[in-house]
């Protein structure tokens, strides 16, 4: 893994080309250049070659061959950055260990650099499909070769070269490794790099080469800075090339070089007499170029296994210096089908751990990615959206109980990556693009609800309702059933949400578990996490338990808070001792094929998957993000990375529900708790019990939650001393900080205890004072800048309102706000699931008619009260799971309220209807139609 997500070699990435198109381009160009008459097909060879590329993969070879490899050296010199000169000697099977072989290195390892790899699996990839290992064929084996490079491409992991080899003359290369002492030839390898750069050799030095560095350059252990990379489908890089084809040497190398007569004049030793007699005996001036090379380059001494494929490919796995190297060749691969190669290819890639790659990519394709957090909103969030949720039309689709990953597919290849970004091969597809998905996984299936890269282009800036669109049209049977089309639903009203509720368990597959849904604004980019909105069956948060204390990342949470019972905390104690154990040094022999090798990734362990073994003890992994902000003239860049973090402890985390303060389960897939915002989010949704309940044609909590934000938003224009007529439960209380004191009247003994009970728990409790009576009768020393009445008025007729206003009128200097149900507003009776509002007395039929108990004492009275012009009416009212439960009240007019004030000296200062919230069925947007507010002052400005 890497400590930085996207490492330092992100930016540089290109366009990953599919691999069918590079070797489609491949083998035109090889039938291009055969084609020529300057090609000589008996000396010459084309090689395919795949190497791994070592800033993605890094991987330890060395125990593997040890077991069983050839050892020797390699003379190597590059001509150019096209063509090498490569001598292989001293070859040795089985290879002898030096003294110094078994001795330890330790080298610091770079900060953006990737940890060893497992090779497992492609170990085991290798024994199940080689034909036979060739490694003891290198024994005693001698080559002289000149590798010409054709082009280069990069696909994944590998580098991809196709070179001409042209096998040189190496029979004179033997004749003077046998003259030459061979102890003297290898210690060349001690010679300091520093010296070997003024080396000359003067037989080299002549205008028809360009030298661009005699030392020794490995080329091996430089997969990616040697060549210049080559447009995949530019013609004119594979055969206008002068380091190719002006090189005469592919059909004469008499003619590339001239004997220096310098080098003759200065050999007068016994020694230098034997090498000028070699050197007559050679005609071929690429002998005289080979000595050269044996001379004064140093050579590396490599070790190999080699083995042939079943496909006649070849895999050869080097090991030099600290460097490991993994080569699949293809010669002569034009019998080889591509589909064959393309096969091998992808499955060496799978075994082997591509994951750095991938994530380096999703970051080339989209720079600065985050994943997209839902919000869980309160119902003011709720009640401030919902007209714009309206208004740009919004998308709900089920929440499904499963686990965020991303999709990303490059060509033809399928992953997953977790938020973790854990990355995992998922399958080969059938369409040949490249996309990036937001899904939810359950049980091997993938069920996207957004999708924010296609095919070129970056769609986080389009609109949702853009990006589903080109979801739905995509064709999801080329994805072998790894992904299942979700069903989401465009709505423009709250009918058609409160549909999509009542279907809800109808949309998606019964056998995928959901547990709540998604509601997204259809105008919001991929960037507007804030318009995105999660709600859930049951409000749950992820908290990290150490034993006693829960915490929402490093905040520690109150006890009672989550006020879990005594069983279930023993149950989350019971659960962490456990969790504890199975994480403890003592318990490091049961973890399956535990190794005490530091590179030694945890894949075995099936239960944390962010968990690794280092020095034999357990360590939790995770990425945090780091934000930086670039203030630039004109734009602020918003730079996002990820950090990798390390904890000494495998952190317990548990599920608990704060709807009834239970807990759900251990979290074994997750790394971090929740945050403390997050917390604080469910916590508020699960107290105003905000779930899919609420969206129900029977619930009234948004209407209910609506009425009490009119009030919030009408209290919050005052302050001073308040006088509140008819509290009731004390529902309010929490609106009233900003007041220094508050004086409730309620007459209700019942109401009066829940009251006190709230205000016993409330922070401002020695601000409020409770009068138990009517407000006809109650005595009042004290003076109030504002005085309210809230719902209440409706339950006085004209005659109370006006000795209201009697008694306390001299007790009010400032305001007097009401909020009633208005008969002048009154359209027709109301009955649904969540509503009955209904006129008692019909004055078109008889002028008393009982609609529902005659002898009940609060109709009889309310009777009375009509016939007596006190009101104009009685209503019936029933409010759904509410404490308004066949109520009697009376039907009072806003016109005759507003002449009882102003006989008081009262004057209107403000007088309006409520303005209509988006998220209520139309009994509920009646009902509230209905409601009136009106702001009186006695105090002449």
């Amino acid at each position: 893994m890497n400590s930085f997500i996207p490492s330092i070699n992100y930016s540089s990435l290109e366009k990953q080309n599919s691999l069918f198109d590079i070797l489609e381009y491949i083998y035109e160009q090889i039938n291009i250049i055969k084609s020529n008459s300057f090609f000589n097909d008996k000396i010459c060879s084309f090689e395919l070659e795949f190497r791994l590329r070592r800033k993605y993969v890094n991987i330890d070879l060395k125990d593997f061959l040890n077991d069983n490899s050839c050892q020797y050296s390699e003379f190597s010199y590059n001509e150019n950055s096209k063509t090498r000169y490569r001598i292989i000697c001293n070859s040795t099977y089985p290879c002898t260990e030096n003294e110094n072989e078994n001795e330890t290195t330790i080298t610091p390892t770079p900060q953006n650099e990737f940890q060893f790899m497992d090779i497992s699996k492609f170990l085991n990839y290798l024994e199940i499909n080689k034909d036979q290992e060739i490694t003891e064929t290198l024994n005693n084996h001698m080559e002289y070769t000149k590798k010409i490079t054709m082009m280069t491409f990069y696909y994944f992991i590998f580098k991809i070269n196709l070179s001409i080899e042209v096998l040189l003359d190496s029979s004179q290369i033997k004749r003077y490794l046998k003259i030459e002492d061979k102890s003297k030839i290898e210690s060349k390898s001690i010679i300091k790099s520093g010296n070997s750069k003024n080396i000359k050799i003067e037989i080299l030095n002549q205008s028809n080469y360009k030298y661009e560095n005699i030392t020794n350059k490995n080329d091996n252990n430089n997969n990616d800075s040697i060549f210049n990379k080559e447009s995949v489908f530019n013609n004119d890089s594979i055969i206008n090339k002068d380091s190719v084809f002006n090189n005469d040497s592919i059909i004469n190398n008499d003619n590339n070089l001239k004997t220096e007569s310098k080098y003759i004049e200065k050999n007068k030793s016994e020694k230098e007499i034997t090498e000028y007699a070699i050197y007559k005996e050679m005609n071929d001036i690429d002998a005289k170029f080979s000595l050269s090379i044996l001379k004064y380059i140093t050579p590396i001494t490599k070790k190999r296994r080699s083995f042939m494929m079943k496909n006649g490919a070849r895999i050869d796995m080097t090991v030099f210096d600290d460097k490991n190297q993994l080569e699949i060749e293809f010669m002569n691969n034009t019998y080889l089908e591509k589909d064959n190669i393309m096969n091998m290819i992808h499955s060496i890639m799978v075994s082997l751990d591509c994951s750095n790659f991938i994530l380096d990519y999703l970051f080339f394709l989209m720079p600065n990615y985050e994943f997209q957090k839902p919000i869980t909103p309160s119902l003011d969030i709720l009640y401030k959206e919902a007209k714009n949720l309206i208004n740009d039309t919004f998308y709900v689709a089920a929440k499904t109980d499963g686990f965020r990953r991303l999709i990303i597919i490059i060509n033809n290849l399928m992953f997953s990556i977790s938020e973790n970004f854990r990355v995992e091969y998922i399958c080969q597809t059938k369409a040949d693009f490249h996309m990036v998905l937001y899904c939810e996984y359950l049980d091997g299936k993938f069920i996207p609800f957004d999708l924010i890269y296609y095919n070129d282009e970056d769609l986080r800036h389009k609109s949702y309702s853009d990006r589903i669109n080109i979801m739905n049209a995509i064709n999801f049977e080329e994805f072998n059933n790894k992904i299942i089309k979700k069903n989401i639903t465009k709505c423009s009203s709250f009918s058609e949400l409160q549909n999509f509720i009542i279907s809800f368990n109808k949309f998606d597959n019964p056998s995928i578990p959901n547990d709540g849904i998604i509601i997204t604004n259809g105008q919001s980019s991929y960037y507007d996490n804030i318009k995105v909105y999660k709600i859930k069956t049951r409000n749950t948060v992820d908290l990290r338990f150490n034993g006693r204390y829960f915490y929402a990342r490093d905040h520690l949470i109150k006890k009672s808070t989550v006020n879990l019972s005594f069983s279930e905390y023993k149950e989350v104690c019971l659960r962490y001792h456990q969790h504890k154990k199975f994480y403890s040094i003592k318990n490091m022999k049961d973890v399956p094929n535990n190794k005490d090798n530091n590179r030694n990734n945890n894949k075995n362990n099936n239960n944390k998957s962010n968990t690794e073994i280092i020095d034999n003890k357990f360590y939790c992994y995770y990425y945090r993000k780091q934000v930086e902000m670039i203030n630039d003239v004109p734009t602020k860049t918003r730079i996002v990375t990820y950090h990798l973090v390390r904890e000494k402890k495998v952190p317990f985390i548990v599920e608990i529900n704060l709807d009834n303060n239970s807990f759900v389960k251990e979290r074994k897939d997750k790394y971090t708790s929740n945050s403390i915002n997050t917390f604080n989010s469910i916590l508020i949704a699960s107290y105003q019990k905000v779930n899919l309940e609420i969206f129900t044609p029977s619930s009234t909590v948004l209407m209910r939650k609506y009425h009490n934000i009119i009030k919030q938003n009408i209290l919050h224009k005052y302050k001073g001393n308040l006088l509140d007529i008819g509290t009731g439960n004390g529902g309010d209380l929490h609106k009233w900080k900003n007041f220094r004191k508050i004086v409730c009247v309620e007459p209700d003994r019942e109401k009066i205890k829940v009251m006190k009970e709230r205000i016993s728990k409330s922070e401002i409790r020695n601000r409020i004072s409770i009068l138990q009576n009517i407000i006809q009768n109650v005595e009042l020393n004290d003076i109030y800048d504002v005085a309210t009445c809230f719902f209440a008025l409706n339950d006085f007729t004209y005659r109370d309102i006006d000795n209201m206003l009697k008694n306390i009128g001299r007790n009010i200097n400032g305001t007097f706000v009401i909020l009633f149900f208005d008969s002048k507003s009154f359209k027709e009776n109301i009955e649904s699931s969540s509503i009955l509002y209904k006129k008692c007395i019909i004055d078109d039929i008889t002028p008393i008619k009982n609609l529902l108990d005659k002898e009940s004492p609060i109709y009889l009275l309310g009777t009375l009260r009509y016939l007596h012009k006190e009101c104009d009416n009685i209503m019936l009212v029933n409010i759904h799971n509410s404490n308004v439960i066949n109520h009697y009240e009376n039907a009072i007019h806003s016109e005759k309220i507003i002449e009882i004030f102003k006989k008081h000296h009262f004057n209107i200062t403000n007088h309006y209807q409520i303005e209509q919230f988006s998220f209520l069925d139309s009994s509920q947007k009646l009902y509230s139609s209905y409601l009136r507010i009106i702001e009186f002052s006695n105090v002449t400005n």
